[in-house]
């Protein structure tokens, strides 16, 4: 169990503490939405609504920010391995998802995703012949995901809204990433090529609706950034363009004080600094990766955690500095289960130098990463992530 807290004395962010559609009118925003939020023709309605809203309380237009469409990450994957293992190409609930989104909301499905369906689908037949599914190939594979969910959410802006909305690709953005396939990390020039793009290639009145989670390498090939990937494409454009706030749609009500299944009265934290949200999402919370929002960070761009489902509330705030109040010094407490604690008790700690050096060194080897650790004399105690070191 992690205690995030914090002793700064700090005034708040003024700005960062105003709720969407308070009094302060915001100059941008990027709103990332989930997969949950996403789900059917009805959620990409209610996604519509907040898009509206945000519109009407921003002097730009937003940044939309997609993940895929429910759940189409994993269903996309299930496709890959059916098709390795099974020598059996079915699609037909991808296809089945974005069809009916687009008939109930009387979309061209020859258009829109017509297109991209046939090119997972020869991709799909390419690992059934060959029988490879390579990690470059499992990340064009599930890239479909979400580009299908921006092509028919920007269609849907324009045609039925009468909004200017374009879909955009990340890469085409000025996405770039190493070529660590299924866990890529962006590149140093991707900032300023996404700064590039939005100033020459898109028009001032129109609401780009980005792809979550993807990026091209040098070599013109699709990557993913790994977990928290679509955060981290939404405080990168949002760093990138200086907004006013990044907004991560999700379906609670910000960040809680604890974990609501354990204690039934956790309620939302109005506001953390990034380092207690790193830290309680080191620690079992579900919260933005810290990955995901060291853009921002840097950048100074508040971080909101609102809930899609309720948008009236508030949220919860990431900001660099915040007030912390005497009455409430701790923020949140996260609970991290499986957990091994490994307990190195020796009389030759005590009065000598180089010995934690000798055990970490023991641990490097193994490649084995520390959660926590706490010494005395003659003692050193250490959790462990029980289900990434039972392998080692």
């Amino acid at each position: 169990m992690a205690v995030a807290s914090s002793s700064s004395s700090s005034a708040p962010v003024a700005a960062s503490e105003t709720p969407v559609g308070g009094a302060v009118k915001l100059d941008r925003v990027v709103c990332k939405f989930g997969g949950s939020s996403l789900s059917n023709a009805d959620r990409l309605r209610e996604v519509t609504k907040l898009v509206k809203m945000q519109l009407e309380a921003s002097n730009k237009p937003p940044i939309v920010v997609l993940s895929a469409m429910g759940p189409s990450t994993n269903e996309l994957l299930s496709a890959g391995d059916r098709a390795l293992l099974d020598g059996v190409v079915d699609m037909t609930s991808i296809r089945n998802r974005a069809y009916e989104a687009c008939e109930e909301l009387d979309l061209s499905k020859e258009d829109l995703v017509d297109p991209l369906l046939l090119n997972l689908d020869q991709l799909l037949l390419g690992v059934k012949f060959i029988k490879e599914l390579s990690p470059r190939t499992l990340d064009y594979l599930v890239s479909f995901g979400e580009r299908l969910s921006v092509r028919i959410f920007a269609a849907h802006l324009r045609q039925n809204e009468g909004l200017s909305a374009r879909a955009v690709d990340a890469f085409d953005a000025g996405f770039r990433s190493n070529s660590m396939f299924t866990n890529a990390e962006l590149c140093d020039v991707t900032q300023e090529q996404v700064a590039t793009f939005f100033a020459s290639a898109l028009p001032a009145d129109a609401i780009a609706v980005v792809t979550g989670f993807i990026a091209k390498d040098e070599d013109g090939n699709i990557t993913t950034l790994g977990r928290g990937g679509s955060d981290l494409t939404a405080s990168t454009i949002g760093a990138a363009l200086g907004v006013t706030e990044v907004q991560v749609w999700k379906d609670v009500d910000g960040i809680l004080s604890t974990d609501p299944r354990i204690v039934k009265s956790a309620v939302p934290v109005p506001s953390v600094m990034f380092e207690e949200a790193a830290e309680m999402a080191y620690f079992g919370a579900k919260v933005l990766h810290p990955i995901a929002m060291m853009p921002a960070m840097r950048s100074n761009i508040p971080v909101r955690v609102k809930n899609s489902y309720n948008p009236s509330h508030p949220g919860t705030v990431i900001v660099r500095e915040r007030a912390v109040h005497a009455e409430n010094p701790v923020t949140a407490i996260s609970v991290k289960r499986g957990v091994q604690l490994v307990d190195i008790v020796s009389t030759r700690m005590l009065g000598a130098y180089g010995f934690l050096a000798e055990v970490f060194k023991l641990f490097a080897t193994h490649r084995v990463s520390v959660d926590m650790i706490a010494t005395s004399e003659v003692s050193v105690s250490l959790t462990l992530e029980a289900a990434k070191q039972d392998a080692r």
